[in-house]
């Protein structure tokens, strides 16, 4: 009995591994069904993007010769942050030798973009130079070529592709371009400006001055020249004249305005441009806090409280907002119960940096293109990334 209980627990043992090896090495493919492509499509759309590729990766597996299911894996793949094996799928796919035009245009676009991905711009421009003679009506080119000569920091060639794009691309596209082109202009320029680099600053805005795309962007950038000049006359005469209208291009103005002016000794000429600016439904709270603190350098602090009454009910008026102009307060009346509280708390600052509200970058001055993740005009202030949102 003893001898056939060790039979039994010896074969036992030899059938348990006997089918965790078939399962390892005999195991049949995972049967697809007929949608499963659509529906992993999908999921995708619907922002399932792991279950997504999950199905996919069964998809390719079970119909290694198909075409769109290996392309929109790599392409979910990189989208998923694994822009590594995207590479090595789509460029399986642009070897093959029986694929459409239309197939390796699709295949060369998705390598190119997994390479940029990557950071890999010699060979993503490489790449893009045997698709140029098919792809010039797509934008995905155009927006490829654009990330490879920024990427490799080849900034007059990044702005030139923005350029030439809008007479290639197909009208519905062409707006784009023309929008791109200018914010990535405006954006070099702006920087130039702030670093006080005039001449680059004034060439840049030479390259987009008859775009209506440029908006009161180019007035800021101009506005900011002259206040690093130290013209305060100017500074003020630009503002006055083509920000007015604009709250936000004046609210990022208003301090150097103001620093350029005190440094002239001219910090009052400030009051009446605030005084219009703030009679508009969208200034922000700032126009009147700034208002009030030059009331009350002038000891005027009833008009000081008029403005300030006149916001009350503003839901972005807060104490965080006017905290310049309660400190002003404190300092100036200490032994008052309010400031002996204020002096207890940690008041939050109103937030410095610009933020790209896509990939999270931060920077010191206002952007409109992120060199980062290359989306334009989507930096504000204190944004958070959307998926934090």
């Amino acid at each position: 009995m003893s001898d056939f209980l060790t039979w039994l627990v010896v074969g036992s043992a030899a059938v348990a591994a006997a089918v965790v090896l078939w399962r390892i090495w005999v195991r049949p493919r995972p049967v697809v069904n007929a949608d499963d492509y659509q529906q992993a499509l999908q999921l995708w759309i619907e922002g399932e993007r792991d279950e997504a590729a999950a199905i996919l990766r069964r998809v390719v597996q079970k119909q290694p010769d198909a075409f769109e299911p290996f392309l929109y894996l790599g392409n979910l793949l990189r989208e998923l942050g694994d822009a590594g094996r995207a590479v090595v799928l789509h460029r399986g796919l642009t070897m093959r030798g029986e694929l459409t035009p239309g197939q390796k245009i699709a295949s060369g676009l998705a390598l190119t973009e997994d390479l940029l991905a990557l950071n890999q711009f010699t060979e993503a421009g490489q790449v893009l130079d045997t698709l140029q003679r098919h792809s010039l009506g797509d934008k995905r080119y155009w927006r490829a070529r654009f990330a490879q000569h920024q990427g490799d920091n080849e900034l007059p060639d990044a702005a030139r592709v923005l350029k030439q794009a809008p007479r290639h691309v197909p009208d519905r596209d062409a707006p784009w371009f023309r929008e791109a082109y200018a914010s990535f202009q405006l954006d070099r320029a702006v920087g130039h400006a702030l670093a006080g680099e005039s001449g680059e600053a004034r060439a840049r805005l030479r390259d987009v001055e008859n775009m209506p795309e440029t908006g009161s962007r180019a007035a800021l950038v101009r506005a900011i020249l002259a206040a690093r000049a130290d013209d305060a006359a100017g500074a003020l005469t630009e503002a006055a004249e083509n920000l007015l209208d604009h709250p936000e291009e004046l609210d990022i103005f208003l301090p150097m305005l103001q620093d350029a002016l005190l440094r002239g000794g001219q910090f009052t000429r400030t009051i009446p441009l605030l005084e219009t600016a703030c009679l508009a439904e969208n200034a922000p709270p700032s126009f009147a806090i700034n208002l009030a603190i030059l009331y009350e350098k002038l000891d005027q602090r009833d008009k000081a409280m008029r403005v300030l009454s006149t916001k009350a009910g503003q839901p972005d008026l807060t104490p965080n907002v006017a905290a310049p102009y309660l400190r002003m307060l404190v300092r100036d009346h200490p032994e008052t119960p309010f400031a002996q509280v204020w002096k207890l708390l940690q008041m939050p600052r109103p937030p410095v940096d610009w933020v790209c509200c896509q990939c999270g970058r931060a920077d010191p001055r206002v952007r409109w293109f992120c060199p980062d993740c290359r989306s334009f005009r989507s930096h504000r202030r204190g944004c958070r990334r959307r998926e934090e949102s």
